[in-house]
């Protein structure tokens, strides 16, 4: 029997298997960071504080309105944008997932640098 067409190849799986531990893991790192973020948004305005030892015409960038604002505000907007991001990142597997798993501890330790850094100065 002659015939010129090859045989069909069976379909090639590009898709890894999951791996067991990945959604659990996925799971207790989001509840860490939402914690995180908890501690963040409730505590991070409280440094605010550093500025009742300010006098009249003090020259620290605490003692001003707008490091005042800065200090009060940023956690609390860093908190609820680090909890989306980790949500987010908790319910999608691919990179994008990972990334905002990634990006939100960084975003909550970048606001705590900052508020802490105007706060002592």
């Amino acid at each position: 029997m002659i015939n010129n067409q090859a045989p069909a190849a069976p379909p090639v799986r590009d898709a890894a298997p999951p791996v067991p531990g990945a959604a659990a893991g996925r799971f207790v790192i989001g509840l860490l960071l939402l914690a995180f973020a908890g501690v963040t948004g409730l505590f991070g305005p409280l440094l605010v504080m550093a500025s009742d030892s300010c006098s009249e015409g003090e020259a620290r960038t605490i003692c001003s309105v707008g490091g005042q604002q800065i200090v009060g505000n940023l956690p609390v907007a860093a908190a609820s944008v680090a909890a989306l991001l980790t949500v987010v990142g908790m319910g999608s597997r691919g990179s994008a997932g990972r990334c905002c798993l990634l990006a939100a501890p960084c975003l909550l330790a970048l606001a705590w640098v900052v508020s802490l850094a105007i706060a002592g100065a």
